[in-house]
């Protein structure tokens, strides 16, 4: 028996911009709060989902929304049921403008709200919608060690996400002393010991040159991986990094689509892929994109949106490490469960969480306004 049409009716889109407990930085930018384009996507048969894309900017997220109200007139009507199909109309729309930058960003927000729905519509949560079995996904915080940061307060970070009960944190490197970078790294594996992972993060703030001398001083700390250590459009040169060291390369949060991927993994310049949610177009093009890793006998690692990413881990063998980045708590109505370095899924139907909207309107900005 063929299952229920769910007909895409309406898209509610707000700016949301989510709070900081304090204005964060890494090597190429700055992160004063995360512009945010939250949607609630709902069909005429009454169930909603939840989906978002965000950027540090608020005319960046005004393009993004502008990009999700588009996009929006090519689903309504359709089946909210039949994710590939509408993903596949959401790029095709998007083919004369590009299907990267704010197109994939958005589509990615549709894509997850579909899926949320598709889950919420069999009474399932979205883990086990996509044949998943984990529900404890391990998870390294990644809210603090901002580049910003003074080595005393590095310290003190770094002993409360031990204190929570993380197993691993992200460090972010790249000051124009290398010197800066080894303290850093030295300062954090003291706190922490030799047990606990330390991802290092250059955010593409290196030279090739640089970053093959940063991996040989940072090997000494024993870092999970280096992230991001050059341009993310110097594809040979990442390459390059990766066969200089040992430590593991992570490599791909700022690329677009499987396409963008498969190009990273062809030529070696990812050791640890890291998927983001929005730049894959969403949990359509995640999924892709994890069959393109393990294709490649590469692990794969989720940027960001935890709240989603954890599902698509639990369904993923080859995933690692999730990154825990609450920077949507304060506008969702509960925050993903987190027990002794695990993010926990539950059997709550969907991807589990829903919009604060007390919240959502207590953050949104002035029309026009920064």
């Amino acid at each position: 028996m063929a299952a229920e049409k769910l007909t895409i009716q309406t898209v509610d889109v707000s700016h949301v911009r989510a709070p900081l407990p304090k204005p964060a930085a890494v090597s190429t930018f700055q992160i004063p709060a995360v512009d945010t384009c939250a949607i609630t996507l709902r069909t005429r048969e009454g169930v909603s989902g939840v989906g978002w894309c965000a950027a540090f900017g608020a005319e960046k997220c005004r393009a993004l929304m502008a990009m999700v109200r588009d996009l929006f007139g090519v689903l309504v009507g359709k089946d909210a049921g039949d994710t590939e199909g509408n993903w596949a109309a959401m790029r095709q729309a998007a083919s004369f403008v590009g299907r990267d930058g704010i197109s994939a960003m958005a589509i990615g927000a549709l894509d997850t709200a579909l899926w949320d729905i598709k889950a919420k519509a069999a009474g399932a949560p979205l883990w086990k919608l996509l044949g998943g079995e984990r529900t404890e996904i391990p998870a390294y915080a990644s809210e603090g060690l901002w580049i910003n940061a003074e080595i005393g307060e590095l310290r003190e970070e770094a002993a409360s996400f031990i204190e929570r009960g993380h197993a691993g944190m992200k460090l972010r490197v790249g000051k124009p002393d290398l010197r800066e970078d080894i303290a850093r790294a030295a300062a954090v594996r003291e706190v922490i010991g030799p047990e606990i992972a330390l991802m290092v993060d250059a955010n593409q703030g290196w030279t090739v040159e640089r970053a093959k001398e940063a991996c040989r001083a940072l090997r000494e700390f024993g870092p999970e991986w280096v992230e991001e250590p050059v341009d993310h459009e110097d594809v040979r040169g990442c390459a390059e990094v990766a066969a200089d060291t040992d430590i593991p390369v992570c490599q791909g949060e700022t690329s677009w689509n499987e396409r963008g991927m498969r190009h990273l993994l062809v030529v070696g310049a990812a050791d640890v892929l890291m998927a983001d949610l929005q730049r894959c177009s969403g949990v359509t093009g995640w999924l892709r994109v994890a069959g393109a890793a393990r294709e490649h006998g590469v692990p794969i690692t989720p940027h960001l949106f935890h709240e989603t990413s954890a599902h698509l881990m639990s369904a993923t063998p080859h995933a690692v490490w999730c990154e825990h980045m609450p920077w949507w708590e304060p506008i969702l109505s509960e925050p993903m469960a987190f027990k002794d370095g695990h993010l926990i899924l539950t059997d709550k139907p969907g991807i589990g969480v829903e919009w604060d909207e007390v919240a959502c309107r207590r953050y949104a900005p002035a029309p026009g306004g920064d």
